[in-house]
């Protein structure tokens, strides 16, 4: 299956090939503040299959060591990629052409979750470690 997406202005565009690994809400801090939201909605995909193919975006190194890029035109953040989880790259579920065809389905630190956020008792699973 093809995916698509790009930012908000359009500058930058993306495309891979599913099945996705993962459709994950994250609410870990870090997402929390990199995003500024809530939460986050993420799909992972195996690195591979995914490419830019309309410009580059701009890339950030957490401190954590993950890489986070956006948009420099509009700001848009776009995918996620942490080195303890080599071959992946998590691409906001939001910035897809069709983003209502991968609704979570796991909720990824919900012990971190801001206390007025009620997490979908559907979606269920946990990380072990903080990337």
């Amino acid at each position: 299956m093809q995916i698509k997406g790009r930012c908000y202005c359009g500058a930058i565009e993306y495309e891979g090939i599913g099945p996705t690994l993962y459709q994950a809400n994250c609410h870990c801090e870090n997402c929390r503040r990199a995003i500024g939201a809530q939460s986050v909605a993420w799909i992972t995909l195996k690195h591979p299959t995914f490419a830019f193919t309309k410009r580059e975006p701009t890339a950030y190194i957490t401190d954590t060591g993950a890489t986070r890029t956006f948009c420099p035109q509009c700001g848009t953040s776009l995918t996620y990629q942490h080195p303890d989880r080599d071959g992946e790259i998590d691409i906001i579920t939001a910035t897809l052409d069709q983003p209502e065809k991968f609704s979570p389905n796991l909720s990824v630190y919900s012990e971190e979750k801001l206390p007025w956020v009620k997490c979908d008792v559907d979606l269920t699973g946990s990380a072990t470690s903080k990337s």
